[in-house]
């Protein structure tokens, strides 16, 4: 029991302050606003996108996230208006809301190539009171050395800046989140600057097949992540994906190895799909190391819609 509640407090306390890494998401790719505000109106309908997160399921007071994000597209100015709001909820009385204007400038750089310049700004709060924190066996409370802390909770004001380039097959991302902190800056609510890039292809295998492969790399402070990805969709009306997200900071106390099985389905304007995260290696053999998502996203056509450009996932 000693082992498993220190177990637990380590990976979740460690999280919360130390790493200070935002979401990372398996299915990402279908709104990438509050990950890189370049895609804000990349359809030319309204565009809303929910997705809910529950990780470690079957443990108490398990970590929970969410993200919101409504985009809209205006021809005549060429620019895409958005707004995007996530919320992460860590279970140990850490809580982070980030809520966001975007805006993007579409630049058609010929017929086939699409360049995109996104900014978006807004208030990164976050929430810690180490008080809260329960013992699964209060026994075991003089066995184990906790640093309770004070309780914080701080609202700064956040910035993110992003290029997108997209052709026909292919599209290229890359950003920056919270560009108005540094390394110097970090501190248990104020997480450092994170860079992402992230390369997808999309390749008709037959008249009903596509294949869209993907590689996303993300680089905050000494952290690094990577996920590779691979979806299949039949007739754009099914999709099924694996994903892949390695350990490449070499951690010694547990494993960080992820697996996603993903499947949804898209009918006229509506999408809804389910992942699955399943964890590898040695804390997969003592916590619940599981999370589940559910996405869902609707477009509301505009009269004035000239038809979806290619940039359209």
């Amino acid at each position: 029991m000693k082992k498993y509640i220190f177990t637990i407090f380590t990976l979740l306390f460690s999280v919360s302050v130390f790493a200070q890494r935002d979401l990372m998401l398996s299915q990402q790719f279908f709104s990438r606003v509050n990950m890189n505000p370049s895609a804000t109106g990349n359809t030319d309908d309204v565009d809303i996108f929910l997705l809910g997160r529950w990780q470690w399921i079957g443990l108490d007071d398990s970590p929970k996230s969410g993200v919101l994000n409504l985009t809209n597209y205006f021809d005549k100015v060429r620019s895409g208006i958005g707004f995007t709001a996530s919320y992460d909820d860590l279970g140990i009385a850490s809580r982070t809301l980030n809520v966001k204007a975007a805006y993007a400038y579409h630049l058609n750089l010929n017929e086939s190539i699409l360049m995109s310049f996104g900014l978006s700004a807004g208030i990164l709060h976050h929430y810690l009171d180490p008080q809260r924190h329960r013992y699964l066996d209060p026994e075991e409370l003089e066995k184990i050395t906790l640093n309770h802390g004070d309780k914080l909770s701080e609202v700064k004001p956040d910035m993110d800046f992003g290029v997108e380039l997209a052709m026909p097959k292919f599209m290229f991302g890359a950003s920056v989140n919270h560009l108005l902190n540094n390394e110097e800056m970090v501190t248990t609510t104020i997480p450092g600057r994170q860079f992402n890039w992230y390369i997808r292809g999309l390749f008709s295998c037959s008249e009903t097949f596509d294949l869209a492969p993907a590689l996303i790399y993300t680089h905050r402070n000494k952290t690094n992540r990577a996920e590779l990805n691979l979806m299949m969709f039949y007739k754009r009306f099914v999709w099924w994906g694996f994903t892949y997200r390695p350990d490449l900071n070499g951690t010694d106390n547990f494993s960080s190895h992820f697996v996603h099985m993903n499947v949804g389905l898209e009918y006229k304007k509506f999408r809804v799909g389910y992942a699955f995260e399943l964890g590898l290696g040695d804390v997969a053999n003592s916590l619940s190391r599981n999370a589940s998502e559910i996405m869902l996203s609707f477009r509301i056509e505009k009269t004035s819609n000239k038809g979806a450009r290619f940039l359209e996932d």
